[in-house]
């Protein structure tokens, strides 16, 4: 269902170069004096809301079948089943709210931030397609049964990226990303510390 995490290595790889030459630009203002004091930085970088540092392509198919019951026994004539394809995108990073600047001092910084999250979970609503239809007249098939069902199916998706390191990969990215960003702006001892969500 869902395909190896390295697939999308170089997309990360890419997209963390887009978004660290983003980031310079919008923050020259902020880095360009290296004595403006950490509350004067945090001001600026709280702007930014969000930061995202990990992004997770997939396409998935999912498979329904559903019966009326009564009493846990299937009535018959009333199966309504479908086959979706669908695709989606999965991002992950921080909350720069979260962000503490802990010391500013010349050429060392420390800064402490909570672990990565999922920021967004996004289904390309273009590309929802919904195969082999099959509908009853005691059991109507609809756009809800799709969309409940492709809610389940995210949930699923969540749990398994979360279980096979994702958040930890964005962990590593975020900390590459931030290091290089203060290195470009003089900083040669740079502390970043993750704090797990309580």
């Amino acid at each position: 269902m869902i395909g190896k995490m390295n697939k999308n290595k170089i997309l990360t790889i890419l997209f963390l170069v887009v978004v660290s030459f983003l980031i310079l630009i919008n923050f020259n203002d902020v880095f360009y004096n290296k004595q403006e004091n950490s509350t004067v930085i945090l001001e600026k970088i709280s702007k930014m809301k969000e930061l995202t540092t990990t992004k997770y392509y997939y396409s998935n198919i999912i498979s329904f079948k559903e019966d009326k019951k009564i009493q846990n026994i299937k009535i018959p004539f009333t199966q309504k089943s479908f086959l979706i394809k669908y695709e989606g995108v999965v991002k992950a990073g921080i909350d720069i709210n979260d962000v503490e600047i802990l010391e500013n001092k010349e050429k060392k910084i420390r800064i402490k931030l909570n672990n990565s999250k999922i920021l967004e979970h996004n289904i390309n609503e273009k590309n929802i397609y919904v195969y082999d239809e099959k509908t009853s007249l005691f059991n109507k098939l609809s756009m809800k049964d799709v969309f409940n069902e492709i809610t389940k199916e995210k949930k699923n998706i969540e749990k398994k990226l979360v279980e096979d390191g994702f958040l930890e990969e964005a962990d590593k990215n975020t900390k590459l990303l931030l290091e290089s960003i203060l290195r470009d702006l003089g900083y040669e001892k740079i502390e970043i510390v993750f704090e797990k969500y309580k």
